[in-house]
């Protein structure tokens, strides 16, 4: 009882902190205001005017995150080498994997490795990795980004402290030859997903810097103590909904989420979509992680529309799966993901008390969030493409 006073007291102790820093960084911002509405930051000024001196750069820490993932590495952590900046670790948290990532990462020197002792709990794996790391600023990424931009690092660190509010930014991306993507940002509706057209390259580039609703899992910019004031990934999930409650919770609190899209990442991991029992098991991690995620953060009325229209939602998703697949899995992995969200209510509810206390804006903005597109494309061949 006494630990778990402390821990209370602690949290309460950071939040307080971190909200006058945050106060007192909004006063200087305000001073700072020009005419054409842009925000300047003394601290770090624009790219063509950054210092070359060292000591200017804030340590980045870069967090990847790895299960049985060798043959990405392979190819991302070469990437991570080729940065153009001067002042960052490389974090390796490892879920359990036995195909030789280990020892792959433990021969290349300047990788801290780190082993998860909750195997294949994605979420406990971030927050463990981010809680060792001693950056001031966090990009946390699965292991099957390549990062193509050199003067990424530069750029993020730029954008966090230009865009007004800017709570996460996250890493715009395309799968590996295709010349259109869906990897331009998260955004939510009451069956939970907005579903995304696949758009062009260049259309996602204009996109740069918009808000949007969570930023994707995939690549996430953070500063390391506003991770904290939110309290990082929710740990209680294995796999799904990380991005998305985080998301939520930094505009719960006042904070918005962006878009870097001056360049997109490439995504080489489309071969786990592709394996039955893989995508299976997934889906019904996620199933259950977003039913969760809704009673949590959603408005009341807004969380019992939103999981009426869920269940439809994904119930379809489900069956169109199994007809394509030819196998009954995804049918029972979605019924398997209600039935662990229903024996989990009780923890659900006593995580939105909490929450719903603490949250700064009432009104459930993240559902509201959605893309701004230069052409037009129709809503109701994006709606149907959530069964695919």
């Amino acid at each position: 009882m006494a630990d778990n006073l402390l821990t209370i007291q602690n949290d309460r102790e950071i939040k307080s902190n971190f909200q006058n820093n945050r106060n007192n960084s909004n006063n200087i911002i305000k001073l700072q205001k020009k005419d054409d509405k842009t925000l300047t930051s003394s601290l770090h000024p624009k790219n063509d005017e950054i210092n070359t001196d060292y000591n200017t750069y804030p340590l980045i820490s870069i967090v990847v995150i790895n299960f049985n993932g060798k043959k990405y590495l392979e190819e991302t952590i070469p990437a991570i080498f080729e940065l153009n900046y001067p002042n960052y670790e490389i974090l390796l948290v490892d879920n359990g994997s036995t195909d030789g990532s280990i020892e792959f990462v433990k021969k290349l020197d300047g990788i801290k490795y780190i082993k998860s002792e909750r195997i294949g709990e994605k979420n406990y794996a971030c927050n463990l990795g981010i809680s060792k790391s001693k950056g001031e600023y966090i990009l946390l990424m699965d292991n099957d980004l390549i990062l193509v931009e050199k003067d990424i690092l530069k750029n993020l660190l730029n954008e966090t402290n230009h865009l007004p509010d800017c709570g996460s930014i996250g890493l715009a991306y395309v799968n590996r030859n295709t010349n259109r993507t869906e990897g331009y940002g998260c955004y939510l509706s009451l069956y939970y997903s907005w579903e995304k057209p696949n758009i062009a390259i260049d259309e996602v580039k204009q996109m740069h810097g918009r808000p949007v609703g969570n930023p994707n899992g995939a690549g996430i910019f953070i500063k390391k103590e506003l991770w904290n004031y939110v309290g990082g990934y929710d740990d209680h999930l294995q796999f799904g909904g990380d991005d998305d409650d985080l998301g939520m919770r930094l505009w719960m609190f006042g904070y918005s989420n962006y878009l870097y899209s001056n360049s997109l990442q490439i995504h080489i991991g489309m071969a786990e979509r592709t394996d039955t029992v893989k995508y299976a098991t997934k889906f019904q991690k996620k199933v259950y992680a977003h039913m969760y995620t809704i009673v949590k953060n959603f408005s009341l009325i807004n969380a019992i529309i939103t999981i009426n229209g869920y269940i439809i939602f994904s119930s379809a998703k489900a069956f169109k799966q199994s007809i394509k697949r030819k196998s009954i899995k995804p049918l029972t992995s979605t019924a398997h993901g209600y039935y662990t969200f229903i024996t989990n209510i009780p923890t659900a509810l006593r995580k939105r008390k909490d929450l719903q206390k603490e949250r700064l804006v009432k009104d459930d903005i993240f559902l509201k969030i959605r893309p701004s597109f230069t052409e037009k494309h129709s809503r109701f061949n994006a709606f149907m493409k959530v069964f695919k």
